[in-house]
């Protein structure tokens, strides 16, 4: 089937005219049992092949994305576009204390690796990570669509619009097909990875948007930029109003004529001061717009503090240093790095190992680098647990000395009590 993709030109495969699987093919999902029930799907009246969200407008949402909505929405962006994802397997391993803890193994080689380093030849992982974020924020979906090469192995990774599309489910009751519109492409659900932003007030199987809770503050915030334009462009008032008494006669051609030499030799500062003569009975009214009008700054303010309360970005974030110092700006924007950025990179890694990951084997995961900068004092502490995990004789090597003799220097010391190599209490 060919699909579009800009100026690209996409073809996808359906299950059953797939290659044959090769020795480096990806495994293949288990089935789903046909028996499963058809829960949370009970809330559509009418039986339906269609899952679609009545709760969300995308195309909406889309056209209240400027000023407060728009710097909130590009700074979530720009610091999730700072993370780097990597491919691990999972062994289980078990510590010299008796402590089971799975290891992770960096994979180099493997084909997921580096698809996450070149999702495709126009964008990279930042670019990806930023388009993802802008659309859940808008929409509450983010959708990537997985090309394959002729041996069935995802080699690019491309985001689509998620503004207008249905989910086409099977005879199980659960999601086949993806069909997006206006086109009526028709893209099955392996080829699809799903971000979504879960909440109890959206349609199943859909994500709802930040931006759909406080649309009337983006909508307020809006009608006062749109207020202030109009006034500047003279939408408001005229500056004066000439008047003859009531029965003058001054037919159109007199009225433009009178209007183009007023405006000739009193418009404009050069003619500031100039004097003014109107002719027996001509009277000239000055209109001036009340300052207060104009006064939106309050409202302005509480707005964007609305805005940002909802998406959850600090006034540092977006330049503003109003009652803003070094302390509670540092916090304020740790506490977004790590209750923000860090909780969506999860979120995306967690469905990139579904959507990916979960095709090759189960002990194979994609995680993300931490986001938030380690602090001094959690450098030393890890330093000293590190120091802790190293026998005297390895300390003593890395500053170039030589082993203690009879062995005695097997040993390990933590919080001042010594332990031999079997980590048994001297």
């Amino acid at each position: 089937m060919p699909f579009t993709l800009g100026r690209v030109q996409l073809s996808l495969l359906p299950r059953d005219a797939s290659p044959a699987p090769s020795a480096r093919t990806p495994v293949a999902s288990t089935p789903v049992a046909s028996t499963l029930p058809n829960i949370a799907f009970s809330a559509y009246p009418v039986p339906t092949r269609y899952y679609y969200n009545p709760y969300d407008a995308p195309r909406n949402n889309l056209e209240l994305v400027r000023e407060t909505v728009s710097a909130c929405m590009h700074a979530r962006s720009e610091a999730v576009s700072r993370g780097m994802f990597h491919l691990y397997r999972l062994r289980p391993s078990r510590s010299s204390l008796g402590i089971q803890s799975p290891q992770r193994e960096l994979l180099h080689e493997h084909p997921i690796e580096r698809l996450l380093m070149q999702p495709n030849p126009l964008l990279d992982m930042s670019d990806i990570l930023e388009l993802v974020t802008q659309w859940l924020d808008a929409t509450g979906n983010a959708i990537l669509l997985k090309v394959r090469d002729a041996e069935g192995i995802v080699r690019e990774l491309w985001p689509l619009p998620a503004l207008n599309y249905d989910i086409e489910r099977g005879d199980d009751g659960l999601p086949q097909f993806y069909r997006f519109q206006p086109t009526n492409t028709r893209v099955p659900l392996s080829e699809i990875i799903h971000i979504r932003r879960p909440d109890l007030r959206t349609a199943p199987l859909f994500g709802h948007a930040i931006l759909s809770d406080m649309i009337e503050s983006a909508r307020a915030d809006a009608a006062i930029r749109l207020f202030q334009e109009r006034y500047f462009a003279n939408d408001a008032l005229p500056h004066a109003v000439l008047k003859w008494p009531e029965g003058a006669m001054l037919t159109q051609e007199q009225m433009d004529d009178l209007r183009a030499r007023w405006s000739q030799q009193f418009l404009g500062p050069r003619n500031a001061g100039s004097l003014a003569i109107l002719p027996d009975g001509g009277q000239i009214d000055v209109l001036s717009a009340q300052g207060k009008e104009l006064d939106f700054r309050n409202s302005k303010q509480d707005l964007a503090e609305t805005i940002m309360r909802a998406f959850h970005v600090p006034k540092i974030a977006l330049g503003d240093v109003d009652g803003v110092n070094l302390a509670n700006a540092d916090t304020s924007y740790r506490v977004f790095l790590r209750d923000v950025v860090d909780m969506l990179l999860g979120r995306i890694g967690r469905a990139l190992t579904r959507g990916l990951a979960r095709e090759w084997s189960n002990d194979l995961v994609i995680a993300h680098e931490p986001i938030l900068a380690e602090s001094e004092a959690e450098l030393m502490a890890r330093i000293a647990q590190l120091k802790e995990a190293m026998t005297i004789d390895e300390q003593r090597a890395m500053l170039s000395l030589a082993p203690l003799p009879n062995g005695a220097g097997n040993r390990f010391v933590i919080a001042g009590t010594m332990y031999d190599a079997h980590w048994q209490r001297i």
